[in-house]
C-alpha cells in the first residue's frame, strides 16, 4: 500500500494479490484463541501497509506463536534412564 501511494499508480495484479492477503489475514486470524481484538486489527493494518513482507511476517509470527502453544501443551517427558542396550540398567 505504501508503495501505490508513494508512486500513484497501482497494477491491478497488486491490488489482487492486496486483497487475497488481507483476506487470509482475516481468515487466519479470526479463530485465533487469546488474541485481543485490537491486535487483531493491528496485524490487519500492518498488511495493509506493507502488503506481502507485511504478511510474510504475519505467517512467521502466527506459526511461532501456535508452535508455542503447542509446546506448552505437552509437558516434556523424561528420558530413558539407565544404560542404552540389552539388559537392566
Amino acid at each position: 500500500m505504501l508503495l501505490f501511494v508513494l508512486t500513484q499508480s497501482t497494477p491491478p495484479i497488486m491490488v489482487l494479490v492486496l486483497i487475497v492477503a488481507l483476506y487470509l489475514v482475516v481468515i487466519d486470524i479470526k479463530d485465533e484463541p487469546g488474541l485481543e481484538f485490537g491486535h487483531k486489527v493491528w496485524w490487519f493494518l500492518f498488511v495493509l501497509l506493507t502488503h506481502v513482507p507485511g504478511y510474510l511476517v504475519f505467517r512467521i509470527w502466527l506459526a511461532a506463536r501456535r508452535h508455542r502453544r503447542q509446546e506448552e501443551s505437552h509437558p516434556a517427558t523424561p528420558g530413558p534412564r539407565g544404560r542404552r542396550g540389552d539388559g537392566p540398567a
